[in-house]
């Protein structure tokens, strides 16, 4: 049985995740790894978004994609939180909240003894980090695809094992400032071990030679 989950998230006005994580389980024939991702899609688009980057890295995987909980009205598409009108603090606590709660979904019988791996993109690169901090314990890896970083401060979880990380931007990504790149990796050096990558006139997006360095990370995690 292969697990592929689609998930969806709903928030009060002010940002705050109230409703429990929703979806379904659809069984597919083939073989499971030991790997669960679980994955958070970038600004305006939707959870659909992961699922084809990581079936071009791993086909036939387990996964559990989430649906931002904003909902854009007029051009469509989910964002995790709003980066315009939000600062660093309530960005910080939305994806802190979000984390709390897709970690309290995975807390089950059924995952017991399965290597959980986050992979985000942009926004979901962030809330992907986010969580991986809070909880450093629960997860053998990140996959932070072009991340934006606004941690208001410095707050982590003392992890008894620092956890891999795959980091990667593209040298012409100006969506990302040279600021936040550069927080987001002293931040991981406190407490994980990151592998980063540069890609060669790529902007705020995902390559085939980026894909095929994370299948080569991906490959390189320990057993838990």
């Amino acid at each position: 049985m292969q697990l592929n989950m689609l998930a969806s998230l709903t928030t009060e006005p002010a940002g705050t995740p109230v409703e429990p994580v929703t979806g379904q389980i659809v069984p597919q024939n083939g073989a499971t790894s030991d790997i669960v991702y679980v994955m958070f899609h970038g600004y305006g688009n939707d959870e659909h978004e992961m699922v084809r980057i990581i079936t071009a890295v791993d086909p036939g995987c387990d996964y559990i994609s989430v649906q931002g909980p904003i909902h854009r009205q007029y051009l469509g598409g989910h964002a995790w939180y709003n980066s315009t009108d939000w600062d660093d603090m309530q960005i910080q606590s939305q994806c802190s909240a979000i984390g709390d709660q897709v970690v309290g979904m995975l807390d089950s019988s059924a995952l017991k003894g399965r290597r959980k791996v986050l992979v985000g993109f942009s926004q979901g690169g962030y809330l992907a980090y986010r969580i991986l901090a809070d909880h450093p314990d629960m997860f053998a890896a990140a996959v932070l695809f072009a991340p934006s970083f606004h941690d208001a401060q410095v707050r982590f979880a003392e992890p008894t094992r620092r956890p891999k990380v795959f980091l990667g931007y593209g040298s012409l990504d100006q969506q990302i400032s040279e600021e936040q790149k550069s927080a987001i990796r002293a931040s991981l050096a406190t407490f994980a071990n990151v592998e980063e990558r540069a890609y060669l006139g790529m902007r705020h997006d995902v390559c085939d030679a980026e894909l095929t360095d994370v299948y080569r990370f991906l490959q390189s995690l320990p057993r838990i």
